[in-house]
């Protein structure tokens, strides 16, 4: 990270990336580990993110059941 593209990023972001980026996965940082990185703590609005993936998810859901785009388990399983 010594390019100057990573001159304006901070110490704690590029800590975070390393992490991130390592070829290992026993290195590499955990999911758990991530959210809870100094830089994320820092810089996200876990909050409004979280509440934001739930309402797409729910929406997904209710499009899905109204859709009518079930999985077909007769044709899956002739027995039934």
């Amino acid at each position: 990270m010594d390019e100057p593209e990573w001159d304006e990023i901070s110490v704690q972001a590029k800590d975070f990336v390393q992490r991130l980026l390592k070829k290992n996965p026993e290195e590499r940082i955990s999911a758990k580990d991530a959210m809870n990185h100094p830089w994320i703590k820092a810089n996200a609005d876990i909050d409004r993110v979280s509440q934001e993936v739930t309402t797409r998810t729910l929406r997904n859901l209710q499009s899905f059941r109204v859709s009518g785009e079930g999985l077909d388990t007769r044709a899956a399983n002739p027995q039934l």
